[in-house]
């Protein structure tokens, strides 16, 4: 009897740990694998896995987790709701399963469940980034334009290089008539992200500011960003910054394999400035592009503002560029 007495505190020891090395093991296999399927892309696999893994680890939380991610996948929203909120009740303390839950309301159009969800994973971890950005978008698209603006700030902080997070605060201080600060968010976008649709009506926003840093460039049936177009100051000479923007434009143009670019120089009452820029931008497009023909470039240039309208607002530039093709 002694002898059992003083065995079954260490049995019990032995048999916790065992119960403990075994429920580590499982948080380990599930995490690993609904991690690798979801960067992977290996949706269906994952659905496939983790259907299996809610049956026979009903009450594991990261089961229905990962199977309630690999249900949104497939816009499956109510069956991922479900299990997705098994998650965030089976273990209440992670902000991932409150925001995901979230992720599934909305897919579902329940905004205020998604907006609550939101809010408790931030109450959960106040720095939760994608809680952030979500939350700072039901609230823009609810018009409450300064409870947005402080989500989208405090997301970068976290990461100064989201997209969404990025154009949206732009956006908002447009809205709100904020120009100089505006300008600034515009420019901070473009500067990570000039290419694609936003790229464009962010050079467009940041245009209607009178800042020209950026341009929207027609060349036949394509639309790209570029920088400006810039020289040593007083020169014709092209400043090296001008090169990836230059390059862009004629990889663009080298592609459509017909046509004239034309090349037009503005240069408020300095014509023979212009004149010599035009001709610069050109040399350098033949010298950067052996395949290019002189009479594939043609130049023009004006001692005067250029004139354009975006959005319906007319706008001058002193001092610009323009590129386009001609047929």
């Amino acid at each position: 009897m002694i002898f059992l007495r003083k065995i079954y505190p260490l049995l019990c020891v032995v048999l916790l740990n065992g119960c403990v090395i075994k429920n580590v093991g499982t948080t380990v296999e599930h995490t690993f694998k609904g991690d690798y399927y979801l960067t992977s892309e290996k949706f269906e696999q994952g659905r496939e896995s983790f259907a299996r893994e809610v049956k026979e680890n009903p009450d594991s939380a990261l089961a229905h987790y990962y199977y309630g991610r690999f249900l949104l996948q497939d816009n499956d929203f109510e069956l991922a709701l479900t299990h997705l909120k098994n998650a965030r009740d089976l273990d209440p303390r992670k902000p991932d399963y409150h925001f995901w839950t979230g992720v599934a309301y909305g897919g579902l159009k329940d905004i205020e469940n998604e907006e609550t969800s939101y809010a408790k994973a931030l109450i959960l971890d106040e720095n939760h980034l994608q809680s952030l950005i979500y939350l700072g978008h039901l609230k823009l698209r609810e018009k409450r334009y300064d409870q947005a603006l402080e989500l989208y700030s405090r997301a970068l902080k976290i990461w100064p290089g989201s997209p969404s997070a990025l154009y949206n605060r732009a956006l908002i201080l447009h809205i709100l008539k904020r120009t100089p600060e505006a300008r600034m968010a515009w420019l901070d976008y473009l500067e990570l992200y000039p290419s694609g649709t936003k790229g464009r009506r962010a050079a467009d926003y940041l245009n209607m500011t009178g800042d020209f840093n950026f341009r929207n460039q027609t060349l036949g049936n394509t639309i790209v960003t570029v920088e400006k177009i810039r020289f040593v100051p007083f020169t014709a000479e092209l400043a090296e910054a001008s090169n990836e923007s230059l390059f862009l434009i004629g990889e663009v143009f080298q592609d459509m394999a017909k046509g004239v670019l034309q090349i037009v120089v503005y240069q408020k009452n300095n014509k023979e400035l212009a004149k010599e820029r035009a001709l610069a931008i050109k040399q350098w497009l033949l010298s950067e592009f052996p395949s290019f023909e002189t009479t594939q470039i043609g130049v023009s240039w004006f001692a005067e503002p250029q004139k354009i309208s975006i959005r319906n607002k007319k706008l001058s530039i002193d001092e610009g560029v323009s590129f386009f093709v001609t047929l």
